[in-house]
């Protein structure tokens, strides 16, 4: 995802059927889902090897045939944790589609509560029980049915994703919450501003007091606070950002690998040789000739 906004600014579907269905595919040492989010309501299957999806604060290790729920405005990312070529197929829909429109009782009832994280759900969907196995399957269809645009595939791929998330709830039974002091709203939204401040401001030097004041926190506790959402701590997830975009400058450019440490904020070629070979497993020569071959 090469946006500069951590936010995705990709429109899914168009107005009238705000659905769409992805298949992405990566080699190892590839990001396989940058650190996002978006409004729309995700459901991502893994369909080859294995990978670990980090949904808010958890973190899920993924076997192929295994899904995830991503709930709207929920920051999300992913990668691989073998070896091997990995691959996923989701479906992003606005939450109109399933109920949530103006005077409707379904919306009101259900949607609107499942989208504030209302409901307790799993975001994991193994294929443990019965229940579980009947929504992958549904799910599935899905994927075909706007896939191969089958005949009558908007109206179809509708009710089931009524039905989807109808199972999905059943799954996490009936219970209602508060969502914990840890989760707010207000520190997600803290979250939000400080990563795509990074996102925007790489190429440049960012201090560890820049960010904290951002949110007006310490930064001692700035960096616990980061590290409980993220799993990193704020350089680590700078030296990543730095690292994935020296990638695409490598695959895409004929830019002189001097000139890319420079552009993507490393001031030292040693240090950005180093970092990138840590997060990508080798070398960013090795990585161009590579991505070339």
């Amino acid at each position: 995802m090469q946006q500069a906004h951590l936010k995705e600014d990709r429109v899914h579907g168009d107005p009238l059927y705000p659905i769409r269905v992805y298949e992405i595919c990566c080699q190892p040492g590839e990001e396989l889902l940058d650190l996002h989010w978006h409004d729309e309501l995700e459901f991502l299957m893994l369909t080859k090897g294995k990978a670990i999806f980090r949904v808010s604060m958890d973190e899920y290790e993924l076997e192929a045939g295994e899904a995830i729920f991503v709930n709207g405005g929920q920051l999300h990312s992913g990668y691989i944790a073998s070896n091997e070529e990995c691959c996923f197929t989701a479906v992003v829909f606005h939450p109109d589609i399933v109920g949530n429109g103006r005077f409707d009782l379904v919306g009101e009832k259900y949607i609107t509560p499942l989208i504030q994280q209302k409901y307790v759900i799993p975001a994991h969907i193994t294929r443990h029980s019965t229940e579980e196995e009947e929504l992958l399957n549904l799910l599935v269809q899905v994927f075909d049915l706007n896939l191969k645009e089958a005949p009558l595939y908007e109206l179809t791929t509708k009710g089931y994703l009524q039905v989807i998330i109808s199972k999905l709830m059943m799954l996490g039974g009936p219970a209602y919450r508060e969502l914990p002091p840890t989760v707010s709203p207000t520190h997600i939204d803290r979250l939000k501003l400080i990563i795509e401040y990074i996102q925007m401001n790489y190429s440049g030097p960012i201090r560890l007091e820049e960010l904290a004041a951002l949110v007006s926190f310490s930064e001692s506790y700035f960096c616990r606070y980061f590290k409980n959402f993220t799993g990193k701590s704020p350089l680590e997830y700078l030296n990543q950002v730095r690292s994935q975009r020296a990638a695409y400058l490598l695959k895409d450019t004929d830019k002189k690998i001097t000139e890319i440490s420079l552009d993507v904020g490393f001031n030292t070629l040693s240090y950005f040789i180093g970092v990138f070979k840590a997060h990508f497993g080798c070398t960013p020569s090795e990585y161009r000739r590579r991505a070339h071959a």
